[in-house]
């Protein structure tokens, strides 16, 4: 059985940096990608257990993104967290069908990773096309850290 996938999307250099490494001492397969028309690319040829998605990218912008995939991936099984320092105000005007979760910037790596590992390793094989519709997953949003 081959490894979940895991998919970061993140402009930042030195935040996509330290997700990779976190995320690579688990037993996941990690890609990366600088902005969302990159994402777009890799997710053509992958299929990815767990995508995680900042919201302002250049090129292609996070919520371009997740109108683009839903699009070309209506039935897609793929896990998307939302990575944002936005206020509750921009983040509403995100369709919930197209986001699992939202994770406030700055974030708790461990309590990230935790997070996806949860997600990427409990994923259960997709039904009989004759079988009853799954259940799409809605993750908790992570707490602001304590400073």
């Amino acid at each position: 059985m081959s490894l979940p996938k895991v998919l970061v999307v993140e402009d930042d250099d030195a935040i996509r940096a330290l997700l990779i490494a976190a995320l690579r001492r688990e037993p996941f397969e990690v890609h990366a990608a600088v902005n969302g028309a990159e994402a777009l690319t890799l997710t053509r040829s992958a299929e990815y257990a767990v995508i995680l998605l900042d919201l302002m990218m250049p090129i292609v912008t996070g919520v371009e993104f997740l109108q683009a995939f839903h699009d070309a991936n209506p039935n897609s099984r793929t896990v998307v967290f939302v990575m944002t320092a936005f206020d509750d105000v921009t983040v509403r005007h995100i369709a919930p069908n197209l986001v699992h979760g939202i994770v406030r910037k700055p974030f708790d790596v461990p309590q990230l990773v935790a997070m996806v590992r949860e997600v990427a390793l409990t994923r259960v094989p997709l039904p009989a096309a004759d079988s009853v519709a799954e259940v799409p997953l809605i993750a908790d949003v992570l707490p602001e850290p304590a400073n």
